[in-house]
């Protein structure tokens, strides 16, 4: 799982299927995608059952896009390895969740792990001619895309579609995240409530890497019920109602990191 405090980007999950089958009858999905037409909620089961499993992830890493502290899906990112240091990544945002900049969010994320978990040199984006918004994503994140029209590049439902291609670099994405579209609230904030003690920040951290209680416990070397113990007093000083929404609140104020 990835998140920047804002967006939680996780693995599908077959209750999916009905936001998905939702969100892909809206107008704008058909029109940029390649999506069926009409699309049915058996569609998106479909799409679910093909999603790869834990052994297989790393093929084509796939996440759905959440706005926390909501679970609802909101969207899919997924990248596309090509074996030789090269990515593309493709996404769609649901009509609930645009305009407030997830898709950028969402896409920030996962280039950044492109680059550090998968040790990709280059992320290719391709989108329709006349898909400005995404367009104006790609270049806000620091994709590079020139200005000129590759005929008949995509493909969609069984024709060629003139488009449009960025490419990104570890660099790149770093000057566009640190200019002037960073805005200061997207920066951790300093945490001003009950302090943690040292475990539980440890604990705190084993949390965003995603463990359960029992690894956290092995990790540290303690056993399973101080790690309950610990969680429990971190929701209560945190004032988090679950595991996720604790991880969030110590993201957002620099608590931890998804790394810690």
């Amino acid at each position: 799982m990835l998140s920047d405090g804002v967006l939680l980007l996780r693995p599908p999950r077959p209750d999916d299927a009905d936001d998905i089958a939702l969100a892909c009858q809206d107008v704008e999905i058909s029109e940029w995608t390649t999506v069926p037409v009409p699309y049915e909620r058996a569609h998106a089961e479909e799409w679910l059952s093909r999603r790869p499993d834990a052994a297989s992830w790393w093929a084509s890493p796939t996440w759905s896009i959440t706005v926390l502290p909501d679970d609802r899906w909101s969207g899919n990112i997924d990248l596309r390895p090509d074996g030789e240091g090269g990515v593309e990544v493709g996404y769609l945002l649901a009509p609930w969740a645009r305009g407030h900049g997830h898709a950028a969010r969402a896409l920030r994320l996962a280039c950044g792990w492109a680059f550090s978990g998968l040790g990709a040199q280059v992320v290719t984006w391709y989108a329709f001619e006349g898909n400005v918004a995404s367009l104006r994503t790609a270049r806000r994140v620091g994709f590079r895309v020139p200005d000129h029209v590759f005929r008949g590049l995509g493909a969609q439902r069984g024709g060629r579609r003139d488009s449009w291609m960025g490419t990104l670099v570890p660099a790149d994405l770093a000057a566009a995240s640190g200019g002037a579209d960073a805005r200061e609230s997207d920066r951790p904030g300093r945490y001003e409530g009950p302090a943690l003690t040292a475990r539980e920040l440890s604990v705190l951290g084993r949390l965003a890497r995603g463990e359960s209680n029992r690894q956290a416990a092995q990790a540290l070397g303690i056993s399973e019920n101080t790690v309950k113990n610990h969680v429990r007093s971190i929701l209560e000083k945190l004032q988090a109602k679950s595991r996720s929404e604790a991880v969030v609140i110590g993201l957002r104020r620099g608590l931890t990191t998804l790394h810690a």
